[in-house]
């Protein structure tokens, strides 16, 4: 193999790990969604649960979640190494690429000139569309070595990450079924929910501690009180006497 093939290999070597490391980050972020999902399931079931149930599937029920969440940690640690704290190479942008081979120009051309003037101390010629070959080869080489020692590493982390999250979902579904099949759900339609007002049944109970106080006070009980007597009946006028039927003599 010349080195024309080998530089042919080594570009799609290096931007192949370039799409590989934007798959490692898709499969991270879903491991992540996976556990977010897992979470919120159990602080759902952990804030409905009833405590007034089958107190063995209830401690069944925690050490199981504990048993999740803790399985769950080493889950998320490799999770994180995965993610953060990874270094890739790349190769120069075009600009830098171009900048580098004027650079070389420039140098070239006061090679040349320091050889007419000091011919005794003559140095070799510069190459420079070979020197800017072997730059760009040997970025590519050093460049798709690097990123595939990464790459490697990171997908080594999620692949533990994702055997931790299939042993945490032991302990998850186990949970889940007693959280079911154990009706450990307060709000569960096959039960009666009371509804309670606590501020309104306080003030009722204030209202009838006041009323049975001002009972009590005027001598009387609310459940033996006597009602007031009837009003009396109504009187007809009485009987208009005329004593003298002649009215009196004026003097």
């Amino acid at each position: 193999m010349n080195k024309r093939s080998l530089y042919e290999l080594y570009e799609k070597t290096y931007f192949h790990e370039m799409e590989v490391r934007e798959k490692l980050v898709g499969r991270i972020q879903i491991n992540f969604a996976l556990i977010a999902t897992g979470f919120a399931v159990l602080s759902y079931m952990i804030r409905m649960l009833d405590f007034d149930q089958n107190h063995t599937v209830i401690s069944i029920f925690i050490l199981s979640v504990l048993t999740c969440l803790m399985l769950v940690i080493f889950c998320v640690r490799h999770l994180v190494k995965a993610f953060w704290g990874n270094e890739y190479e790349g190769i120069p942008i075009a600009s830098e690429i171009d900048n580098y081979r004027a650079e070389l120009l420039e140098h070239a051309e006061s090679i040349r000139t320091y050889n007419t003037q000091y011919p005794e101390a003559a140095q070799p010629e510069v190459d420079v569309d070979q020197q800017v070959s072997d730059f760009v080869y040997n970025k590519f080489r050093d460049c798709s070595s690097h990123n595939t020692k990464v790459n490697d590493i990171r997908s080594e982390h999620v692949h533990k990450s994702f055997g931790w999250l299939l042993y945490s979902s032991i302990p998850f579904i186990i949970a889940s079924s007693l959280f079911v099949v154990g009706n450990l759900d307060v709000s569960s339609p096959r039960k009666e929910t009371p509804i309670i007002n606590q501020t309104l049944n306080q003030q009722l109970t204030t209202i009838a501690t006041s009323l049975e106080q001002l009972n009590q006070s005027q001598g009387v009980t609310m459940s033996n009180k006597t009602p007031p007597p009837p009003p009396p009946p109504a009187k007809p006028p009485s009987r208009r006497v005329i004593q003298k039927d002649q009215p009196e003599r004026k003097m």
